[in-house]
Parts: C-alpha cells; structure tokens; sequence
C-alpha cells in the first residue's frame, strides 16, 4: 500500500466507536423506558407473579412449596401483607435483605395473599 494507510484505519476506528456510542445510548434510553413501564397500569397481583417467578422461585421452587428456601404458597395464611411485604424488603432468617424494592414487595404480598384466597 502506498500513501498513507493510517487515515483510513483511523476513519474506520471513529465511525466505529461513534457507532458504538450512539447504539449505548440508545440502549440506556430504551432500558429506563422499560424500568419506568406500566407497573401502574397493570394489575398489582399479575405484577406481584411476575416478580415471584422472576425472582423467588430459585429459592422457594416453582411451585412455591420450598426449594432452598421454605414454601410460601400459603403465606398469606400465617403472615399479613404488611408483614409479607417486610420480609420481602428486608429478609428473615437466612433469606437475606434487599431482595425486593418497595413496589415489588407490595406486589408480592399482594400475590401472596390472593393464592391463599383461593
């Protein structure tokens, strides 16, 4: 190659990397679309499942009736929602803290309490 080949590898690198920023924030706008969502518009209980199947199921198991963790299918029968919601936030026992905001908490207890409804 003749000339100078440094200035097309430098073109290439800037195209790339300004290519490489605008797609970032373009991802960190569509991910604080997407954590700002529709909580509010959807129903506490399915929000409170979501949550749960993402989240509690690796201890609790997919059913709910203990894994690692002890069964809390029928939780709404020996605790509150408040006292579910608490738990949720802040752990008891082994179940460490920090395991849910304060929404997802709410949410849980309040899917918590509508399995023991059923």
């Amino acid at each position: 190659m003749k000339g100078k080949p440094l200035i097309p590898f430098f073109l290439i690198a800037v195209v790339g990397l300004l290519l490489t920023l605008g797609l970032s924030i373009v991802g960190v706008n569509q991910q604080a679309d997407d954590e700002s969502g529709d909580t509010e518009e959807q129903d506490p209980v399915e929000y409170g499942e979501e949550v749960v199947m993402e989240s509690c199921v690796s201890c609790h198991g997919d059913n709910l009736e203990g894994a690692t963790g002890p069964a809390i299918v029928d939780a709404g029968d020996d605790y509150s929602a408040e006292e579910i919601a608490d738990i949720a936030q802040n752990g008891i026992g082994d179940m460490p803290s920090g395991q849910a905001n304060a929404e997802e908490a709410q949410a849980i207890a309040e899917y918590l309490m509508s399995l023991s409804e059923e």
